[in-house]
């Protein structure tokens, strides 16, 4: 694989050895497209690299979103609301656009309404969802889905060919 064709570096990237960090939006149909592919490579990379996304959060929408994928993460529930977070909008063509569609989403999910305020409230989702645009600035991230590999590299379904090129991509760039 070529830098500058099928991944580039990020200036001043901070090194992070073994760590895979998709930059993504429920909102965005490619992410959605991509999501089988993200969840198959998750299942079968190995053990010693660390995976993570970070929302985008550059417009309102996007900021809701962000942060209902923070409340996700600090419950622990991802491997089931992730996938129903995009079918519920990208298959069932309904808008999350405020806290209490999120809230109508969890809790359909089983999600106890208390439990879904306490995770909306806390500080530490605040934080993440607030500092995901300067984690998105800081890697150079024009667009999503995006990929960020060791801190330093970044690529794209587009840079890499396809949705299956893109995880051959990724897997060389843990290498390097």
């Amino acid at each position: 694989y070529v830098e500058g064709v099928h991944y580039q570096k990020v200036e001043g990237g901070q090194p992070q050895p073994k760590a895979v960090v998709e930059f993504f939006s429920f909102g965005c149909p490619h992410c959605y497209e991509l999501e089988p592919k993200v969840e198959a490579w998750v299942k079968s990379k190995p053990e010693a690299v660390s995976f993570s996304r970070v929302p985008a959060t550059w417009n309102q929408k996007f900021a809701v979103l962000g942060k209902l994928y923070y409340v996700i993460e600090a419950l622990g529930i991802e491997e089931k609301a992730v996938p129903a977070v995009f079918e519920y909008i990208h298959k069932q063509n309904k808008t999350i656009t405020s806290r209490e569609d999120a809230q109508t989403l969890l809790t359909g999910l089983g999600l106890t309404p208390e439990a879904f305020n306490k995770a909306w409230n806390d500080p530490q989702v605040e934080t993440n969802a607030n500092t995901a645009g300067r984690i998105f600035a800081a890697n150079q991230i024009r667009g999503v889905p995006a990929v960020v590999v060791n801190g330093q590299y970044q690529t794209s379904v587009s840079m890499a060919g396809s949705p299956e090129d893109l995880f051959e991509v990724v897997n060389f760039l843990l290498s390097k």
